[in-house]
């Protein structure tokens, strides 16, 4: 039942979702109550609700009307957080170019506020609506200014980060900067729960980072990516089938590799990132360098020194192409050691880390206990040699 001093704009949208009547009887309850924290509470419980879903035909003329009508004249009242929340959710489905004009007013009062985390996320959700709008520019400036200060900052929440990475991803989704884009999902996958990412958008964006993670000239760390919970909305999607791909990349092996393009070749194909000839060119030689890593991992490390000839068949290339992978890992820094030319001999003296699976946990235990046995056998020769050294 509504409040003896009922408020237009609830009593309208009493009238519009009446399945929504004890979240309007909170409204108006705190409302009339001066309950400002309650209240904002509750407004954004209800703002959240499927009633104002971006989805639903006429969204954003409703939540502009009921911002308008009701939301607005508390601005002073609620915290500066939630205030810019509110916001985001209220300028979310409405097009880019509306959003900031629904966003402007109440920038100057954020920025110079005593609040930093409501200025970062300001800036967070105009660097948004700036890229949606097409100014890609002006994001840009927005969001570099933006990550120095929270970067120079004592201390900023996952919330805020969340929010900053997402953005910085969009954007350089959209300038086609794909090794960044990787790297500011990664962060953005780190800041925020799974729970926190609409359903029906968690494969499509897991989707997106793997193809980057494909396509990206200096990403390697595949197996980075398939640790993240995210990784599991893939499953039962149209887009399930890039986990065989990314897996192949992960293990650095061609045997997977092959097998995952003959699988899913028409899958592949109908991705415009990894159509025509990404195959041979983009693909094929991050995954020869991936197997030459793994090579080199697997063997011990006395025994790292490899002819061009094993790593022209273990990395599927062309014995004059492997001096070029060679190169290629040592340049970005996923092995290091000496190529001899003359006599065609790789010497590898280090290889980077990597996340540990199962079966490279168990390579890194028979070594440790190979390890210890040597070791074990070095102190007992000690042992039996230390009276022959005490009398000489």
């Amino acid at each position: 039942m509504a409040d003896a001093a009922a408020t237009p704009a609830l009593e309208a949208q009493r009238a519009a979702n009446p399945d929504l009547g004890e979240q309007i009887d909170l409204l108006q309850k705190y409302t009339n109550a001066k309950l400002y924290h309650q209240l904002t509470g509750a407004l954004l419980t209800f703002l959240e609700s499927s009633a104002f879903a971006p989805s639903k035909a006429g969204a954003a003329e409703e939540l502009t009307g009921f911002f308008n009508g009701f939301i607005k004249d508390f601005e002073k009242k609620f915290d500066p957080v939630k205030w810019v929340q509110i916001l985001a959710i209220v300028s979310k489905p409405q097009k880019a170019e509306a959003a900031l004009e629904t966003i402007q007013p109440y920038e100057e009062s954020i920025n110079r506020g005593s609040s930093p985390s409501a200025k970062y996320l300001l800036q967070a959700l105009k660097g948004e609506k700036m890229t949606m709008a097409g100014k890609l520019d002006d994001a840009k400036e927005i969001l570099d200014n933006l990550g120095t200060e929270i970067e120079n900052a004592y201390e900023v929440d996952a919330v805020i980060q969340s929010n900053f990475h997402k953005t910085n991803a969009l954007l350089w989704q959209k300038l086609e900067r794909y090794p960044e884009y990787y790297r500011s999902s990664i962060l953005f996958m780190a800041y925020t729960p799974v729970a926190n990412i609409p359903i029906d958008q968690r494969a499509k964006i897991a989707f997106d980072v793997g193809v980057a993670a494909l396509i990206a000239s200096d990403v390697y760390d595949f197996a980075e990516l398939l640790q993240q919970d995210l990784i599991a909305s893939l499953y039962g999607t149209e887009f399930e089938w890039i986990k065989d791909v990314l897996q192949a990349f992960a293990e650095g092996k061609f045997d997977m590799y092959d097998a995952a393009l003959q699988k899913h070749s028409a899958k592949i194909k109908a991705v415009p990132l990894l159509a025509g000839d990404a195959e041979s060119t983009i693909l094929r030689p991050k995954m020869a360098v991936l197997a030459m890593m793994e090579l080199a991992f697997r063997k011990p490390k006395k025994q790292r020194r490899m002819n061009f000839k094993e790593l022209a068949e273990h990395c599927r290339v062309e014995p004059k192409g492997v001096e070029h992978a060679v190169m290629k890992a040592m340049s970005n820094d996923l092995i290091k050691g000496q190529i001899d030319q003359v006599q065609e001999i790789v010497m590898v003296s280090w290889v980077k880390p990597r996340i540990l699976d199962t079966v490279r946990i168990d390579l890194m235990r028979e070594r440790m206990d190979a390890w210890a046995a040597q070791t074990g056998l070095l102190l007992e020769h000690l042992e039996e040699m230390t009276p022959e050294l005490l009398v000489s």
